[in-house]
């Protein structure tokens, strides 16, 4: 009995005192952990010409589905582009830049990834026929050239027919040069699109044609360098400007105020003589391409002829005449922009007229 007293007597007190039943009957409640942040990951790469393997600046890269879907990157000028902060999925990621077709590729993203794309050129066929301007006859074996867009310096000639087809052109393209010894030097523009056809038609170089309009340079390709002789002063004999090494391994070169812009590398014929002046240009061993020069005459047609050469064997000669520039510089395509070489000549025939002396020269020999 006292027992049962004294329990009593302890449970009364408990309660009387603020005694919490609740601590002693419930376990405490564990701290919720806080809610973990999704981990999100990177793709980078870089995008590429299929074919020459240089980087394509301004592509548009973008996801086409999955949790990302439409988030999307421009390539820098180095072809580099980066997606972050992108949810760890299997989706399908899409290239696309002006000029070029698209390029697709599926990946499963779970850690930081690298992803390159690779662009064919989008291309269409330009073709017509070339005519005197004078009789309307056929011209056969007339020189036509892409003008521009990545496939400046593709070529091919008129058939027995007078006929030309260029195929595989860049759908950039939107012009092309005609050039033949007795015809004047002309580009025609080519309407943007598919495939087109344009009809040219050559006028002949005897009499006193109007003076043509100033011939607009090509795009020089992504990656081309310019040889513009900025620093070139007095008699040249050498020069070197951006990795490339000239020398004039005829007549007797001089640097000329005059250019496009000035100054430019010319040579001089006395009244009612003729001289070839030739220039030889190597990057130190290594091969290049070459795209355009542009040449000058006082009061004579030019006749050209560019000769590459790899390993001490020539790989092209192309020959033409530019026809009365009346003072003027003339942009001239290579007709062979894609075919490497390690050394270029440019060989230039100045036949002055009897009645004076007449300056012949170069500028801006774009290369790559």
């Amino acid at each position: 009995m006292k027992r049962l007293a004294v329990l009593i007597a302890i449970c009364g007190c408990w309660t009387a005192c603020g005694g919490d039943h609740s601590t002693i009957a419930s376990p405490s409640n564990p701290t919720n952990p806080s809610t973990p942040v999704a981990q999100t990951f990177t793709l980078s790469g870089r995008i590429t010409d299929q074919q020459s393997g240089r980087a394509i600046g301004g592509a548009l890269v973008q996801i086409l589905d999955g949790p990302d879907v439409n988030k999307a990157a421009i390539s820098d000028a180095n072809g580099n582009y980066t997606l972050s902060g992108l949810t760890a999925a299997t989706f399908t990621v899409q290239a696309s830049a002006k000029g070029y077709g698209t390029s697709t590729q599926r990946i499963d993203l779970r850690v930081d990834s690298t992803l390159g794309l690779a662009l064919q050129i989008s291309t269409r066929t330009i073709s017509g026929t070339v005519t005197d301007a004078t009789s309307r006859g056929i011209l056969p074996n007339i020189l036509i050239v892409a003008f521009n867009g990545p496939s400046a310096g593709m070529s091919t000639r008129s058939d027995a027919s007078g006929n030309y087809t260029l195929s595989g052109v860049s759908s950039d393209t939107t012009a092309i040069q005609a050039s033949a010894t007795s015809y004047l030097t002309s580009t025609w523009s080519v309407p943007i699109g598919g495939d087109a056809r344009v009809n040219i038609v050559m006028t002949r170089t005897v009499g006193t044609p109007t003076p043509p309009l100033p011939t607009p340079a090509p795009t020089p390709s992504p990656g081309s360098v310019i040889i513009r002789f900025t620093d070139a002063s007095g008699a040249v004999a050498s020069y070197s400007e951006s990795g490339f090494s000239i020398v004039t391994t005829a007549a007797d070169w001089f640097a000329s105020s005059y250019g496009k812009p000035g100054p430019s590398i010319q040579f001089s014929t006395p009244a009612g003589v003729s001289t070839d002046g030739e220039v030889r240009i190597t990057a130190g061993g290594a091969t290049f391409q070459f795209q355009s020069v542009d040449l000058y005459s006082s009061t004579t047609p030019i006749p050209y002829v560019f000769t590459g050469i790899a390993k001490s064997a020539t790989v092209y000669v192309v020959s033409g005449r530019q026809g009365n520039t009346f003072g003027n510089f003339a942009t001239i395509a290579s007709g062979q922009s894609r075919t490497p070489i390690d050394t270029l000549l440019i060989r230039l025939t100045n036949a002055a007229a009897v009645c004076c002396a007449n300056p012949m020269g170069l500028d801006n020999v774009v290369v790559r």
